[in-house]
């Protein structure tokens, strides 16, 4: 019998379809039943396959898995040469083993028959991979960094200047402020923590935050300008002038700046730890809270005028004082009445107080070079109810400028 080639070809190909097909058929017959009760072929995780397990084989893996991964620090963080570490117990970092373990068993069982051949297929032929997540305790991440923020944090320190006994001066550099925000940190953390990337290495980045008085405000200080000492009584009179005056040590006023006696030491009030001492209201001896502060005021005003500052915003007392000269005092009042001076040298001064109980004395420190070897002299000339004060600038006993500062008009004190 003799065929046609277009017959002969007909019969090949039902004869390739057929053998493919049946090919096919014993294929998904052989792999579904290779794959009863076990993860099906093709499935790995972390490198390794872990097709043909059953689920108990397959938790073991993972375990051992996540066991071998939590060996490693969670993360290792620096701040310069400063190491910190977070290990996996710290935060209850841990493998979510029965996630995976149901994720890798259910690869080609989760769909419709078909669907499941043809997943099974699939992975047989090209692979899947299962990957192991991981979770932690987010309150203990932020307890651990918390623990971390407090041994970085520093606040601020202003530097300093000690007068020592013999006239020099002790110079403590001045301490940059760190402050580490770990909100931003447990954002960068937790994806590496849930997927299970260990370790995470990181370079912590505090915040500085620099202080008032830097140590090249210092630089130059070498001495002392200027300076006034009056004597006081102890007692609530002397107290409050005590606790003025440590408001005012440590002031810095850099060239070109003023200082506000109210502003640097605050509302004089019974709450801020002032008490009630003799005061001079409307020209009557009277008691009010913060008596004696005027004292301190009229002694930083005798030293800056020393020092070769300028004086900006003065006022007299109402009578002339006992503990300075007619001409050289400078009374204050909260919100009403403020001393103000400025700073026209090229270098910062510093300012700092010696209180012995019963005598105070301000200090005037800055650059010694910024007087250009001049000498300052106060006088006052006129009677004691109408002084003028003249400021005397002087160079090897020459005086070299007579500088007018105000005349004042004093009344006498009222009868109580």
């Amino acid at each position: 019998m003799n065929l046609s080639n277009a017959a002969l070809g007909k019969i090949v190909a039902l004869t390739t379809a057929a053998t493919i097909t049946a090919v096919l058929v014993a294929g998904c017959i052989s792999v579904t039943v290779s794959n009863k009760d076990r993860i099906i072929m093709g499935v790995q995780s972390n490198g390794t396959t872990i097709a043909g397990l059953s689920k108990n084989e397959a938790r073991k893996f993972f375990t051992d898995t996540a066991a071998s991964k939590l060996q490693r620090k969670a993360a290792v963080l620096t701040y310069k040469e400063r190491i910190f570490q977070i290990d996996p117990a710290d935060i209850n970092l841990h493998g979510n083993v029965d996630k995976a373990v149901e994720t890798a068993y259910s690869i080609g069982r989760d769909g419709t028959a078909i669907e499941n051949i043809i997943t099974q297929m699939r992975c047989a032929i090209f692979g899947t991979t299962v990957t192991m997540d991981a979770s932690f305790d987010e309150q203990l991440l932020h307890d651990k960094l918390q623990q971390i923020k407090t041994a970085i944090d520093t606040p601020p320190k202003n530097g300093s200047v000690i007068l020592q006994a013999d006239g020099s001066i002790r110079k403590t550099p001045a301490v940059i402020g760190l402050s580490l925000d770990i909100d931003p940190i447990i954002a960068e953390l937790s994806p590496d923590f849930q997927t299970f990337n260990l370790t995470v290495k990181k370079e912590l980045t505090p915040s500085e935050q620099l202080p008032f008085v830097q140590d090249n405000d210092l630089a130059f200080m070498d001495g002392i300008l200027g300076s006034y000492t009056t004597r006081f009584y102890p007692g609530d009179r002397g107290d409050n002038i005590g606790l003025a005056a440590s408001h005012l040590q440590g002031a810095l006023i850099r060239s070109g700046a003023t200082l506000s006696f109210n502003d640097t030491v605050g509302p004089r009030t019974h709450e801020a730890g002032y008490k009630d001492a003799g005061v001079i209201v409307y020209g009557k001896h009277s008691i009010d809270v913060g008596g004696g502060v005027c004292q301190v005021s009229s002694t930083l005003y005798n030293a800056i005028l020393l020092a070769g500052l300028t004086p900006v915003e003065r006022t007299g007392h109402f009578a002339s004082s006992s503990y300075v000269p007619a001409g050289r005092d400078a009374t204050v009042a909260d919100g009403l009445i403020d001393f103000v001076f400025r700073n026209p040298l090229p270098h910062p001064v510093y300012l700092t107080i010696a209180n012995s109980g019963s005598a105070l004395t301000v200090y005037v420190l800055g650059t010694k070079a910024d007087l250009a070897g001049k000498s300052i002299a106060l006088v006052t000339e006129g009677s004691s109810m109408h002084p003028s004060l003249y400021r005397l600038w002087k160079q090897n006993g020459e005086i070299l400028e007579r500088e007018f500062l105000h005349t004042d008009a004093y009344e006498p004190l009222k009868n109580t």
